[in-house]
């Protein structure tokens, strides 16, 4: 290789160290524009965009270095890797299997592909690789992890422990382990064990604070004390978890909680809240905080013993009105009614998070895959869908209105829930406040479910009015649509002959 490419190469590494990132960029975009054609050179301009994550650039060229020799495994294992960043998980697939093919004894493909075929949702295959990857390099953490994943995700968590217990004992400071674990703990019930092992979020999934100067509350007495309960992960659970902040009023303390500006008005009517705010006031006088989901480890709390639904409201007022206005806006004869039933099929994409990108791929549906539900005479659908999802009503062509104009909050989304007489949607911040209002919600989930809905049942503690629909293997969305189509007819027939018996 060029010595001339490899001092620039060194120097271009010194600026990244040193956290100068745009004159890291600068010269390395400059060297590429001379660079050897030659396979070495363009793999090692492809690491250095890599470890800049440049992600699109890096892919190039390893590309270009594989197209002058084919043949290098290492290379494959790479581009891998950095399209499984870029969010390519088909074409990080494919270039870890030639890295497989061209060398079979490399542990860590096996791995890495285990990886990207957990993100795909192909959760045999993922367990297949790992346990390969884990008999070639006995004592893998990354692999023995693997293992305890793909069992999770399966639904065989229990099964997962030893193998999470294994990893955690030869690292037990390895944060994507132990919240791996605090998953399966959640998953099977044990809420206790599994919500103190949940704390390892801050080392793995979850950023802590930096901005409170104030003590973390760790349970002791809040007498008098004032006490800063803030959002931490997505709106659902948000919504989920606020159902604790009374109890802290209850233990005397003053309870302030910020969230985003689209929950402040909603959460404004809980009772035991004392304010919500959207954004801190230096001024303003706390003693302590927590995050919201760290409240039922402190507190001691299940789901079997946590505050009754619902706890979440509308005004009375604003039922009628709001609610009201959505019924006969959708009515297409009053004098034959129909069930009015809202649909949510897409989640929040992320894209700024890869991660979570790749699991709302798994949790969100096609309106398209919805369409047997439209078969179901006696049903009027409108759809809750927010973002760019909500354009499928138009490609698609299915009979289904939309009823979101005007909604800037979920206290506008909530007034509007009064109108319809079921909510189906998949895991969404939806599902969350449907039964947060004690409203009937049905909810389509994917076959790797979240840790708060157990692995089996079709109900739960959390929400006593939904129903869960589940994936009987990931991608399957067919079976619980055509359960949920079956329940429908059901559900209108009892609707009809209710109807009946009122008129005679």
């Amino acid at each position: 290789m060029p010595n001339s490419f490899c001092v620039l190469a060194q120097d271009i590494l010194a600026l990244a160290d040193a956290g100068d990132v745009s004159a890291a960029f600068e010269k390395l975009n400059e060297g590429v524009q001379t660079l050897p054609e030659e396979p070495h050179s363009a793999f090692l301009a492809g690491c250095l965009y890599e470890r800049l994550k440049d992600w699109q650039q890096a892919r190039r060229f390893y590309l270009q270095s594989l197209h002058l020799d084919v043949n290098v495994p290492r290379i494959w294992h790479r581009l891998g890797i950095v399209c499984l960043e870029g969010g390519d998980l088909d074409g990080a697939e494919r270039a870890l299997k030639v890295a497989i093919q061209q060398k079979p004894s490399e542990a860590p493909y096996y791995v890495d592909l285990s990886l990207v075929q957990a993100r795909k949702g192909v959760f045999d295959e993922a367990l297949e690789n790992a346990i390969t990857g884990d008999s070639l390099c006995p004592d893998h953490v990354p692999a023995i992890n693997n293992i305890a994943h793909a069992l999770q995700c399966l639904g065989r968590s229990e099964e997962s422990l030893p193998h999470y217990d294994r990893a955690i004992a030869l690292a037990p400071e390895n944060g994507v382990c132990r919240f791996g674990r605090a998953v399966s703990l959640l998953k099977i019930g044990n809420f206790e064990a599994g919500w103190r092992e949940y704390e390892w979020r801050w080392r793995c999934s979850q950023t802590p604070r930096t901005d409170l100067s104030v003590p973390h509350w760790e349970g002791e007495d809040l007498t008098g004390k004032t006490i800063l309960i803030h959002h931490e992960q997505g709106y659902g659970d948000t919504l989920q978890f606020i159902r604790f902040v009374p109890l802290l009023k209850a233990l005397g303390a003053t309870t302030i909680v910020q969230v985003p500006p689209t929950l402040v008005r909603l959460l404004e009517r809980m009772d035991g809240i004392d304010r919500v705010i959207s954004v801190l006031e230096s001024s303003l006088p706390l003693d302590l905080h927590c995050p919201l989901v760290g409240l039922p480890m402190r507190l001691g709390l299940t789901p079997d013993t946590a505050p009754d639904c619902p706890y979440l409201s509308v005004p009375a007022e604003e039922q009628e009105r709001i609610g009201g206005a959505l019924r006969q806006s959708v009515a297409q004869a009053p004098d034959q009614p129909e069930l009015i039933v809202g649909l949510v099929w897409n989640g929040d994409p992320r894209p700024h998070d890869s991660v979570a990108t790749q699991v709302d791929r798994r949790r969100s549906v096609s309106l398209e895959k919805l369409a047997p539900l439209m078969g179901v005479e006696g049903i009027r659908f409108v759809s809750f869908q927010l973002g760019a999802a909500k354009n499928q009503i138009a490609e698609t062509g299915l009979p289904v209105i939309d009823v979101t104009d005007g909604i800037v909050d979920f206290a506008d989304t909530a007034a509007r829930l009064y109108g319809v007489d079921l909510l189906i949607s998949v895991d969404t911040s939806m599902v969350h406040l449907a039964g947060g209002l004690g409203l009937p919600v049905w909810m389509i989930s994917r076959s790797d479910a979240c840790w708060r809905w157990g692995e089996t049942a079709s109900t739960t503690p959390w929400y006593p009015s939904m129903r869960i629909f589940r994936q009987p293997r990931s991608g399957d969305w067919e079976t619980p649509v055509a359960e949920i189509a079956g329940l429908l007819r059901q559900f209108v027939a009892l609707y009809r002959t209710n109807l009946a018996a009122e008129a005679a």
